[in-house]
């Protein structure tokens, strides 16, 4: 038996209409659409405390670093393994940045540990970051995780976080060396500890089969802090980013003879070579980095999907390109959870007149 069925408001009682079926469409409910939260328009600019909002600056590493491996070209931190074994080469001549020769990591199976002690205390409080370059041969996945963390042989405890090497360097681009740059500070507790004696490696999460990758000139770098630059939502506040806007201005003429288009090379940042360790961009949600990429040449820009230069103009003799992206999902970013996006950068980028990024965003107040 059919039950006869309306739909009414709660305080005017009265029932919704149907339209009529007409081209052969079905029927439907006459509905009006309003939007549930009421928002701002806002737009948020990437910033430091002490910079501001520019980013030309030079955060290039300085002073007298300490060396801690470098494949064994000289003799610095003694290298042994703690668990597992048989994958780690500690002196291999298949590749090297510098010298002849690197570390060698090859499949190592998950909780694999290597170290390197310095047989005496070093005080991290005289240093500002830690550094190294990595070239990776075959296999990094999305998933696959190498995390390196500070230990303290005199109490057999490991000092401060574990952080995962993927999130600070381009691990889809192989056979090619690229130099990370970890502040001491995301480190936790390690960037004020006196008595550190030990790096360690550790293998994560390997998505199938584990990297093959090595390591050189691992040190601890005495100046030249990482610098970030960073968006978060203002106080009882979530932001809807929508779009990220980058602007580059430096002094060179890129008009072509026939003007035809910009004089761009794909392997710079207009006159500014490709980057050492890059502009890192990362996304954090509720004190976890959920994504992270970075940024070496102009290419590394165009790359993403939906990025495109906006504007490239010129007057023979300065040039200004600004590229955008329009997100396929805003993202969302929450006061209460500290929730934020940041650029870090790590090497002399003083080089441009200008450099700034800003984000288009929706403002919800909670």
């Amino acid at each position: 038996m059919a039950v006869k069925t309306y739909i009414k408001g709660e305080e005017c009682q009265r029932s919704v209409a149907v339209d009529d079926c007409e081209n052969q469409e079905r029927s439907s409910l006459v509905v009006a659409t309003r939007p549930l939260k009421i928002m701002s328009d806002y737009i948020a600019f990437f910033s430091n405390d002490e910079y501001g909002i520019e980013i030309a600056q030079d955060a290039s590493a300085g002073g007298v670093p300490e060396q801690v491996h470098n494949g064994i070209d000289d003799v610095l931190w003694t290298a042994t393994d703690i668990v597992g074994g048989g994958k780690t080469t500690f002196d291999s001549a298949e590749q090297a940045y510098a010298g002849a020769q690197s570390i060698k990591v090859d499949n190592a199976p998950a909780d694999d540990v290597f170290q390197l002690a310095k047989g005496a205390d070093l005080d991290c409080n005289n240093y500002v970051s830690l550094s190294m370059w990595i070239y990776v041969d075959k296999d990094w996945e999305d998933a696959d995780e190498v995390f390196v963390y500070g230990w303290d042989t005199g109490t057999g405890l490991q000092v401060g976080d574990a952080l995962d090497l993927s999130l600070y360097f381009d691990f889809s681009n192989f056979d090619v060396w690229q130099k990370i740059s970890i502040p001491l500070t995301d480190f936790g507790a390690l960037a004020t500890y006196t008595t550190l004696d030990a790096l360690r490696f550790r293998q994560g999460n390997a998505d199938g089969k584990a990297p093959k990758y090595y390591l050189d000139n691992i040190q601890f770098e005495q100046t030249g802090t990482p610098v970030e630059y960073v968006i978060r939502p203002p106080v009882s506040s979530w932001l809807h980013l929508t779009t990220i806007s980058i602007m580059f201005v430096d002094a060179l003429n890129t008009v072509l003879a026939d003007s035809s288009m910009p004089s761009l090379s794909y392997n710079k940042i207009l006159g500014l070579s490709a980057l050492a360790s890059g502009i890192v961009y990362q996304r954090e949600n509720d004190g976890v980095i959920t994504q992270s990429i970075n940024f070496k040449q102009i290419s590394d820009f165009i790359q993403i999907p939906d990025t495109r230069i906006d504007s490239a103009i010129c007057d023979g003799t300065n040039t200004l390109v600004k590229l955008s992206s329009t997100f396929a999902t805003p993202i969302t970013l929450k006061n209460e959870t500290n929730d934020n996006v940041r650029l870090i950068i790590s090497e002399d980028l003083s080089g441009p007149l200008q450099f700034r990024v800003s984000c288009h965003a929706k403002l919800e107040k909670r």
